[in-house]
C-alpha cells in the first residue's frame, strides 16, 4: 500500500497594530506570502493591563493542538494564552504568570514558544528587566508545561553580556540540532554605537541549554533589526524573517548549511503583508490551511473602499443589477483632493460615484453615474436612495444647486430613474416638507405600497416621511414622532421587525417597530466607539443596510481620525489628505429578536 504523504504548508501569526489583535499569513514556498482573512484581525485581546497583543507565537503540539502566546502589556509580569484545533476556532483567554512571582520584573516581551519532542515539553521563555539599581538589562526566562494548566518555577534560560531580546528557537529537521536566534538590544553605552542587530547560538538539546560562550553574529547587517521568526524550508534551507523596524518593512536572511553562514534574502524574492510586525513562522499540513482558508471565503477586507478618484466615498447606497447579478455601490463622491477650496467646498460639487462587486465583499471603481439633472453650472449631488421594483430602477437624490463654502443653501429631494444604473433620466423634483432636505431612503410595505423616510434640516434636522403608490406622487406626513435629532435614515426589514437606523454623528441610533410607523428607540448608539483598525478609528457615519437571508450588514463610512492638538488641515504624515474617507462593512446581531449589536472589529464574512 502506498504510504499517505501529507503536503506542507507555512503559516506567519503577526501583529499590526498595538491591540487590534492576531493576524495569520500563509505561503507555499516561505518566500511570497499572502493574508488570510484579507488581513483582518482573527482574534481581539481581553486580557492584560494594556489589552495588547503583541509578537504572537504559535505552536502545535504532538496531538494537532495549537498553543498561543503573546505579549498583553508593555508593563506586565503576565503573558496571553489562547489554543485552538484550527486556528479558526479559540479558546477563552487566560494569564499565565510567569513574572508575577518576582515584584521587581520591570516586563515580561515577546514570548516564545517551543514543542522539545524528547522531553514531551512546550518550553516558554520570554524577556524581562528587572528594576534595579544602576544600568540593568534584559534576560532571556523560561518556564515549561505539558497542559498549560501547571506550570514549572520560572528560571533563566539566557543571559549573555549584552541586553537580550526577541529569543526565538527552531530544530534542523536532519541533525536535530537546536538553533537560537535572539536580538543584541544595547542601547548607546559610552559613546557606542547601538547594536540592535541579531545573533545565533546553537545546542544538541533544551536539556543541555545554550551557551553564551556559543554565540555568533551578528548576522544581521548594518541596520536595525528584532522579532526574528526562523523557519525551516522543504528545500533545506533555513530562513529567519525579521523586523526592519527603523526602515518600516521586513527582511529576511537565508542559509543552506544549518546556520553556519548566511546571505541576505534580496527584497524583491520577498513578500509579506503590509504592516507586519514581530511573530513566528510555522509548519501546517495541507489540510489545515485548506480549512482555513475556505473558512474565511467571502472575508471583506479593511477598509471596504475607497474612491481612487476623489478619496472620500461617503452615503454608500447598495442595489443588485437585475441582469448580471453585480452589485452597485452608489456614494457620494466628496473632493478630498480639492486643494484650496474654502471651507466646504470640497463637499459640494461632488459626482455620484459607483463600485461593482460579485460577492458583496470586493470592490472596484467602475464610473461616476450620468445624472440626468444639471439646472445649475456647478451641480452637488450627494446621499442618493435607490430602490427596484422589478422593472427599472429608482432614485432619489439630494441636489445642491452649486458649489458652497458653508451649509447655509437649499437643497431638495430630485427622482429619476434607469434602466442600466448607469444612465439616470429626471422625473422631478418632490415636493415635500421644506426647501431644504436631504437624505431620502425608500422601502416596499407589506402591502405594496412605498414608503420615504428623509432628513428635514430646518428647526433642528429631523426625521419626516411620505408614502407613494406608485414611486411618482408622493403624500408627505411631516416628522415622523419620536425620532431624536439625526441624519441619514436608513430603513429594513430584518427578523420579523422593521428597524430604522439614522446617523447621530456619534455612531446610530437604532429603533423598532411592529409597522413601519410607531418606534422605540433601543439604548445606546451603535458603532459609536472607534474601531481597532487605522481606518476604522472613527464613529460610523451615514450607512446602508444589505439583508441577506439571516444575515445582514451594514456598509457605513468613517473619517480619518485627527492626531490630538491636531488644527484643521495639516498634512497627515501617509499622505493622505485629512478629508479621506473610507467606507467599512461589519455583519449585524440581533440574539433576541429586539436589540441590534455589532462587532466593528469582528471578521466580517459575507454570506
Amino acid at each position: 500500500m502506498q504510504a499517505l504523504v501529507l503536503l506542507v504548508s507555512y503559516i506567519f501569526s503577526y501583529f499590526v497594530g498595538q491591540a487590534d489583535g492576531l493576524h495569520l499569513a500563509w505561503s507555499r514556498d516561505g518566500y511570497q506570502w499572502t493574508p488570510v482573512a484579507e488581513g483582518n484581525s482573527l482574534l481581539i485581546p481581553r486580557i492584560g493591563d494594556d489589552k495588547l497583543m503583541r509578537d504572537p507565537s504559535i505552536c502545535q503540539g504532538p496531538d494537532g493542538t495549537f498553543h498561543l502566546v503573546w505579549t498583553s502589556s508593555w508593563t506586565d509580569r503576565i503573558i496571553g494564552y489562547a489554543s485552538s484545533p484550527d486556528l479558526i476556532h479559540w479558546s477563552d483567554q487566560k494569564a499565565i504568570p510567569v513574572m508575577m512571582h518576582e515584584s521587581l520584573a520591570a516586563n515580561s516581551w515577546a514570548p516564545e514558544l517551543f514543542y522539545d519532542a524528547p522531553s514531551g515539553l512546550f518550553y516558554i521563555f520570554w524577556a524581562t528587566r528587572l528594576k534595579l539599581e544602576g544600568p540593568s538589562k534584559q534576560i532571556i526566562y523560561y518556564t515549561t508545561t505539558r497542559d498549560f494548566e501547571r506550570f514549572a518555577p520560572t528560571q533563566v534560560m539566557f543571559e549573555p553580556e549584552f541586553s537580550a531580546i526577541d529569543a526565538a528557537i527552531v530544530r534542523n529537521p536532519g541533525s536535530g540540532e537546536l538553533l537560537m536566534v535572539v536580538k543584541n538590544e544595547n542601547g548607546e553605552q559610552d559613546g557606542q554605537p547601538a547594536a540592535k542587530n541579531l545573533w545565533t547560538v546553537r545546542s544538541r538539546s533544551m536539556k543541555q541549554g545554550f551557551r553564551p560562550a556559543d554565540l555568533q553574529g551578528p548576522v544581521t547587517g548594518d541596520y536595525w533589526a528584532e522579532g526574528p521568526s526562523p523557519l525551516w524550508l522543504d528545500d533545506g534551507s533555513l530562513i529567519v524573517y525579521f523586523d526592519r523596524y527603523r526602515e518600516g518593512r521586513y527582511g529576511a536572511i537565508r542559509s543552506t548549511d544549518g546556520g553556519k553562514t548566511w546571505s541576505e534574502v534580496p527584497a524583491e524574492q520577498l513578500q509579506l503583508p503590509k504592516g507586519i510586525r514581530h511573530g513566528t513562522a510555522f509548519r501546517v499540513d495541507d489540510a489545515v490551511l485548506d480549512k482555513l482558508l475556505e473558512h474565511y471565503r467571502g472575508t471583506a477586507p479593511k477598509p471596504l473602499y475607497t474612491d481612487p478618484v476623489h478619496g472620500a466615498p461617503t452615503d454608500p447606497e447598495i442595489v443588485q443589477d437585475r441582469k448580471t447579478g453585480l452589485w452597485y455601490m452608489f456614494y457620494t463622491s466628496r473632493r478630498a483632493d480639492l486643494k484650496d477650496g474654502r471651507g466646504v467646498e470640497w463637499v459640494h460639487g461632488c459626482p455620484i460615484g459607483i463600485a461593482v462587486s460579485e460577492d458583496l465583499a470586493h470592490w472596484t471603481y467602475l464610473r461616476d453615474a450620468e445624472i440626468g439633472y444639471v439646472p445649475d453650472p456647478d451641480p452637488t449631488y450627494w446621499a442618493p436612495g435607490i430602490v427596484d421594483d422589478g422593472k427599472e430602477y429608482h432614485m432619489y437624490l439630494t441636489y445642491v444647486p452649486g458649489v458652497f463654502a458653508d451649509w447655509n443653501h437649499p437643497r431638495h429631494i430630485v427622482y429619476l430613474t434607469s434602466d442600466d444604473l448607469i444612465h439616470w433620466k429626471f422625473q422631478k423634483v418632490l415636493d415635500l416638507i421644506s426647501d431644504k432636505v436631504i437624505d431620502a431612503d425608500v422601502a416596499r410595505l407589506p402591502d405594496g405600497t412605498w414608503r420615504m423616510w428623509y432628513n428635514q434640516e430646518p428647526g433642528g434636522k429631523l426625521i419626516a416621511y411620505a408614502d407613494s403608490r406608485d414611486l411618482y406622487n408622493w403624500e408627505d406626513h411631516g416628522l415622523l414622532p419620536g425620532i431624536a435629532r439625526c441624519e441619514g435614515p436608513k430603513a429594513f426589514c430584518w427578523k420579523g421587525s422593521w428597524w430604522l437606523i439614522c446617523d447621530e454623528w456619534k455612531g446610530f441610533a437604532v429603533y423598532r417597530s411592529d409597522d413601519a410607523l410607531h418606534w422605540t428607540r433601543q439604548p445606546g448608539n451603535l458603532l459609536q466607539i472607534p474601531g481597532m483598525g487605522s481606518y476604522d478609528a472613527t464613529a460610523a457615519n451615514h450607512c446602508d443596510v444589505v439583508v441577506r437571508g439571516e444575515h445582514a450588514y451594514i456598509y457605513y463610512f468613517v473619517h480619518l481620525p485627527r492626531p490630538a492638538g491636531q488644527q484643521p488641515g495639516t498634512p497627515r504624515r501617509d499622505g493622505l489628505s485629512p478629508n479621506t474617507t473610507f467606507i467599512q462593512v461589519a455583519e449585524l446581531r440581533c440574539e433576541d429578536g429586539r436589540t441590534i449589536t455589532c462587532q466593528r472589529d469582528a471578521v466580517t464574512i459575507v454570506r
